[in-house]
């Protein structure tokens, strides 16, 4: 009976210390794995075709440019360690880090970098970004470390554009499944990717700079902002910026449990107009319809107060903003007399409005249609998947209007000539002006710190905004929300590269 008694009791003390050493390891392990929501999937993870911030916001933890932005928006070594201009400005030199390796080992050379601009320079292979490139005349290897860009002209916004081009390599760029399982130098590696539930990375533990702190990363796709959050306040993911419930935001931010960090953003949302259909090709109908736009009404109840009212596509953050455009201020009786005045007294005439699930683009596009219904014009609200939603508005024209938004408008260059440029890669709209061509072609040849710089581009703000291709909604705040537990991170007022740092984050659970 003693020996029963004592082998009980050996038992129980037993089974305690394995209770004990298995909830220490799921502890641990806990705190080695960081969860990030995500509000969709990712197209790709190909940054040479890639446009969207879901997938770069993954890309950037793979892979890495020469330089990259931080925190406060200043230009920053990555991956190559310094630059400098030539004194006609024709030629850019990098200096490359030395003992970088991709992730399969390769070291990482300046013939990876001319492989990386002559790939996204060859239009056969359809780079949507290719015009904010098309500058560089030649790329030449000087040796390993060091590569020169030879450019036919001055561009004076070209470090911003390669500051968003990660680096892709030479011997496995063309491999034809590199746009879902690609290989970087970055500190993460790509495990495994189940669209539209998660991403799994793992710490790059041959990573040239600083190690990952936590090992591992996994991206949550979460569409929904309000089950977002409730992952979030059920402990389920750790962290995540944008999308955050606008309505909650202030009791989130009087919650201890929460971290809540604000930052002025680097772009809008707006209101896309086809201009190659139907009464949209008639700049008056365009014109009525932004007349439409309750804009204070929007950023005051469906955003509550997160950004402001849209008024062109430069951020009034920028020295290059210009506020005396013409403003758009809502006014339904506006409306009509434009309608009227374009042959439409009465509207009759139908929109399809296309937006993907976002639960504010949504809400914006039931408050356009109500107000499109009190001139006589009929809107249709069709909703889809994100990756859906993007084929069409970049694939097709197979639309009338659309919501969408644009972030990291951080120079002119860049915040209008993909977009309203007739050659624009980004040119949903198919708008044209041959003015504002030559605007932006030119303004991107003379230095950016000059009046002449803010003459161009305050006059193409003003023929943007007059000609409607955008009705713009709101100006962009970014918001990001973590547990207290969550250390060495801050809110990016650009989003793609929210996680761009994230191996230097801390989790002490």
């Amino acid at each position: 009976m003693q020996k029963r008694k004592l082998k009980r009791k050996f038992m129980f003390v037993l089974l305690v210390l394995v209770l004990v050493i298995s909830v220490s390891g799921l502890a641990a392990a806990d705190n080695d794995t960081l969860i990030i929501g995500s509000g969709a999937e990712a197209i790709g993870l190909d940054p040479r075709l890639e446009t969207d911030v879901p997938s770069f916001e993954r890309i950037n933890v793979i892979m890495e440019p020469l330089v990259k932005f931080d925190v406060d928006m200043n230009l920053m070594p990555l991956l190559a360690s310094d630059w400098e201009f030539s004194d006609n400005s024709l030629t850019l030199t990098f200096h490359l880090q030395k003992g970088v390796t991709w992730h399969d080992g390769t070291p990482f050379t300046a013939h990876d970098v001319k492989y990386t601009y002559e790939w996204v320079l060859n239009p056969d292979n359809g780079a949507s970004n290719r015009g904010l490139y098309q500058d560089i005349s030649e790329i030449e290897v000087v040796n390993d470390h060091e590569v020169k860009f030879h450019l036919a002209k001055p561009y004076s916004f070209l470090l911003n554009n390669i500051a968003r081009m990660p680096i892709t390599p030479k011997h496995d760029g063309d491999r034809s499944d590199f746009r879902q399982n690609p290989i970087g130098t970055g500190p993460y590696k790509l495990v495994s990717w189940t669209r539209d539930d998660r991403m799994i990375l793992e710490a790059n533990e041959n990573y040239w700079g600083s190690k990952p702190i936590i090992p591992n990363l996994i991206f949550r796709t979460i569409p929904e902002d309000a089950t977002r959050l409730l992952a979030l306040e059920a402990g389920e993911i750790d962290i995540y910026q944008g999308g955050v419930v606008p309505q909650e935001l202030p009791r989130l931010e009087q919650d201890s449990r929460f971290v809540v960090q604000r930052a002025a953003g680097t772009g809008y949302n707006y209101l896309g107009f086809n201009t190659r259909v139907g009464a949209l090709g008639d700049v008056l109908v365009r014109q009525a319809v932004s007349h439409l736009i309750n804009r204070e009404g929007i950023v005051t109840r469906v955003l509550n107060g997160i950004g402001t009212p849209g008024i062109g596509p430069i951020p009034t953050g920028l020295p290059w903003f210009n506020p005396n455009v013409p403003h758009y201020e809502y006014s339904v009786e506006k409306a009509k007399e434009l309608l009227a005045e374009a042959g439409y007294p009465d509207g009759g005439f139908k929109l399809r409005l296309y937006t993907n699930e976002n639960p504010t683009r949504m809400r914006i596009a039931e408050i356009l249609q109500h107000e499109a219904q009190q001139v006589g014009i009929t809107v249709e609200v069709i909703i889809e998947e994100w990756g859906a939603y993007l084929t069409r508005i970049q694939e097709t024209d197979d639309y009338d209007i659309f919501i969408l938004g644009w972030s990291g408008q951080l120079d002119p260059d860049r915040a209008m000539i993909r977009q309203f440029h007739t050659d624009g890669s980004n040119n949903y709209t198919g708008y044209s002006n041959e003015r504002l061509d030559y605007l932006l072609d030119y303004g991107r040849t003379v230095p950016p710190d000059s009046q002449e710089s803010l003459d161009i581009y305050n006059e193409a703000q003003e023929i943007v905004v007059r000609d409607v291709p955008y009705g713009f909604i709101n100006f962009s705040e970014e918001v990001g929300i973590h547990h207290p537990y969550i250390k060495n991170w801050s809110v990016h007022p650009y989003s793609a590269a929210a996680w761009q740092d994230a191996h230097r984050m801390v989790k002490d659970k």
